[in-house]
């Protein structure tokens, strides 16, 4: 598979690994730190590879696909398994007890320009640059 990179960013969350975990798959809670999010559920009830991630976005129906999965320690969610689809890895490692977030935006498979696929990795890191700063808010203030 091939990727063009779109950004990279780590967070530190004051959260133990598993509650981090918790947080960042509770699928219906996901608009409350995901911009542009109206809802998301899962069409699986158990989380695995291959469960689709349904949200809403400006009215429009998107999917997620689980592509890997280890708990507490990985997640890497595909937009799409077609050309110019987009992978999110979130990687969460244990920091005395505190939880190191590290999270990969990738396109992947990219049927675009070099020029093409810069537009598009400019688009999304404007977008989504601070979705790690919106998580651990969201964790460090959630019951």
């Amino acid at each position: 598979m091939r990727q063009f990179s779109v950004f990279e960013s780590t967070v530190l969350i004051h959260l133990p690994v598993h509650r981090v975990w918790e947080l960042l798959t509770d699928w219906a809670a996901a608009p409350l730190w995901i911009h542009g999010i109206g809802s998301m559920h899962s069409d699986d009830p158990e989380l695995k590879v291959g469960t689709n991630l349904v949200y809403r976005v400006s009215g429009h129906e998107r999917v997620y696909r689980v592509h890997k999965l280890i708990d507490n320690r990985l997640l890497i969610l595909h937009t799409s398994e077609n050309p110019d689809g987009l992978s999110y890895r979130y990687d969460l490692k244990d920091d005395a007890g505190y939880t190191e977030v590290v999270l990969q935006v990738a396109i992947i498979n990219p049927d675009l320009s070099v020029e093409q696929c810069e537009e598009l990795a400019a688009n999304v890191r404007e977008s989504e640059g601070d979705k790690l700063d919106q998580l651990r808010l969201y964790a460090e203030q959630a019951p």
